[in-house]
């Protein structure tokens, strides 16, 4: 199964330049200031103060080669068979199964091995960031002095 997202865009989509030129300046409107309105406010100076109102958002693009992948499998049908047994012949494989089976040891081997493959079937990818992996080696600081 291959998931995939291509974002392409074209280079006439990507804007054009700013053209930017010098000019006088230029008012265009011109209010007096309130003489009551100012008696309601305290003039500090200096004062720094920033207000940011907006979401910070961003995009970030990159062109980057096509990976090919290829998806693949493995059927595992036989093998790992004892040189005596022959695994084309039924006869020889069911009679070494039934006397593996009749082993004492073969059901808490095949009840630790499903324990482990759930396990690992169950895990997740991801790495917790939080948890403590190595507190088991303590600290040695000679590995860090300058000699």
């Amino acid at each position: 199964m291959e998931i995939q997202y291509v974002y392409q865009k074209k280079r006439s989509e990507f804007g054009r330049h700013a053209q930017f030129s010098d000019r006088p300046a230029e008012l265009h409107v011109d209010i007096p200031p309130d003489v009551e309105t100012r008696k309601n406010f305290v003039s500090r100076n200096p004062i720094h103060q920033e207000v940011q109102a907006v979401q910070q958002m961003s995009e970030h693009s990159a062109n980057t080669e096509v990976k090919v992948t290829a998806d693949s499998g493995v059927n595992h049908l036989e093998g790992g068979w004892p040189k005596e047994v022959n695994p084309a012949e039924l006869e020889q494989v069911t009679r070494y199964k039934k006397k593996v089976e009749k082993d004492e040891n073969y059901v808490g081997t095949i009840t630790r091995l499903v324990e482990i493959v759930e396990e690992i079937v169950r895990q997740n990818n991801s790495i917790d960031i939080y948890q403590e992996y190595f507190d088991n080696l303590g600290t040695d600081s000679s590995i860090f002095s300058v000699g």
